[in-house]
């Protein structure tokens, strides 16, 4: 779609797998993508560079134009924090933590889980306007050091945990010893 509908050449790495092969016949997954990648007749713009070590994933969302996560679930969204903190854009689908670590038009762009058109577009838009994946890369690293340090997110922790504290201390009668 991205090519077809909007004249966009682009290569995707995927980077993730079992075993960190880049080819693992052992995962259904890579073996079901690599399979449509050939299926759609864009292999030659798609590389599998299977799982990497932590210390070199931020070369290659350093690397990307634009970093594309789209499951259909995601309980954490720790993947979106790590490219911004890279200073990508981050095109996410709208679910579980990807919806509160991505702002949409802001740091990149929330689309719906399983709609290509969505993020075809929205890759086209990005490749189109140059400053505005600047922009949305820069707001993203500074979200990224904003909520996302360790020291933040253990302000955040202990926060909540006042909170509680308080409340049940508030809903604790006198007469009761206290926490």
């Amino acid at each position: 779609m991205l090519r077809e509908r909007h004249h966009v050449d682009a290569e995707l790495l995927v980077v993730g797998g079992e075993h960190g092969q880049p080819g693992a016949a052992s995962d259904p997954e890579l073996a079901r993508l690599r399979a449509l990648a050939q299926q759609l007749g864009v292999e030659e713009q798609v590389r599998f560079v299977g799982q990497q070590p932590r210390d070199a994933l931020r070369y290659y969302y350093s690397a990307a134009n634009a970093f594309v996560t789209t499951p259909r679930y995601e309980p954490f969204g720790i993947t979106p924090v790590e490219a911004m903190a890279c200073a990508r854009p981050v095109i996410g689908s709208e679910v579980g933590g990807i919806k509160s670590t991505v702002v949409d038009g802001v740091t990149g762009f929330l689309i719906p889980s399983r709609d290509p058109r969505a993020l075809a577009e929205r890759l086209a838009l990005l490749a189109a306007d140059p400053p505005l994946a600047n922009r949305m890369g820069e707001e993203g690293l500074r979200r990224a050091y904003r909520h996302y340090t360790w020291r933040s997110v253990a302000q955040q922790a202990a926060a909540i945990y006042a909170a509680v504290l308080a409340e049940y201390r508030a809903a604790t009668p006198t007469s009761l010893p206290t926490l």
